[in-house]
């Protein structure tokens, strides 16, 4: 084996430990920025006050899932290794698409008379549907392996 293949494989291992480390934070960039391109689609270009509301509604979210995953506000933030899953599991097409139709179901049904209050709700939903359907994602992996 030559350097070449040497480096190749470096390569390639680097690139699986990133794709492994991103694979959550993307899944969630994907599902927030869509959310926010069908509140866009609903109601056009948000002025500062409804972007203020979905980032709020976001942050409410992941401090609600985060009181219930640690146990209150004020214990130290560790956490086990997850065991390795499958690759496919990194996709989050569960997750990601779980939560954007949810999204986009939530914008179907609520009538439009309260942008702010609907900014916030999108924001908030986004976040906690996305992160509970990774846990059902998380199951699935491992009833499978």
């Amino acid at each position: 084996m030559g350097r070449p293949y040497r480096l190749a494989m470096e390569y390639r291992r680097r690139l699986a430990a990133n794709l492994a480390s991103e694979s959550e934070a993307y899944g969630y960039t994907l599902t927030i920025w869509g959310s926010g391109a069908l509140l866009i689609h609903a109601y056009s270009v948000p002025d500062v006050w409804r972007i203020l509301s979905f980032v709020a509604g976001a942050l409410v979210g992941f401090g609600l899932l985060a009181a219930v995953a640690f146990e209150g506000f004020s214990t130290q933030l560790s956490v086990e290794e997850s065991p390795s899953s499958l690759v496919v599991s990194a996709i989050h097409v569960l997750s990601t698409g779980g939560a954007l139709t949810a999204v986009s179901l939530f914008l179907d049904v609520i009538p439009q008379k309260w942008p702010l209050a609907t900014f916030f709700a999108v924001g908030a939903l986004a976040t906690t549907t996305y992160n509970l359907l990774l846990l059902l994602e998380a199951v699935d992996v491992r009833a499978v392996t």
